[in-house]
């Protein structure tokens, strides 16, 4: 399972607030079956990496319009083979790691 984290920012907007663009790009995700958090810098997917870059370029399409011609989209990509791994799970590795100490 992959994890990645993205990042899309409409550019050339008439207002810094973003937060209306975030939605529709989420409404995209949530006709998804993946699983998303969504967090202050970006959003974080988990599942099949073909399925999640699909997903993605939907996302990155969505924002487009009359107005908003160029859309930057950044993709950070944990695909980790060996084993499963979740968000979660990363966070709890980190955690107990921490405890110990």
């Amino acid at each position: 399972m992959a994890i990645v984290e993205i990042s899309i920012v409409p550019l050339g907007t008439k207002s810094s607030s973003l937060s209306a663009y975030v939605a529709q790009v989420l409404r995209v995700l949530e006709e998804s079956t993946l699983q998303y958090e969504l967090t202050p810098m970006g959003t974080i997917v988990s599942g099949d990496l073909d399925e999640i870059l699909k997903v993605v370029r939907k996302m990155h399409e969505s924002v487009f319009s009359p107005e908003i011609t160029r859309v930057l989209t950044q993709i950070k990509i944990d695909d980790r083979r060996d084993r499963a791994a979740s968000p979660q799970q990363k966070i709890r590795s980190v955690m107990d790691k921490l405890a110990r100490q």
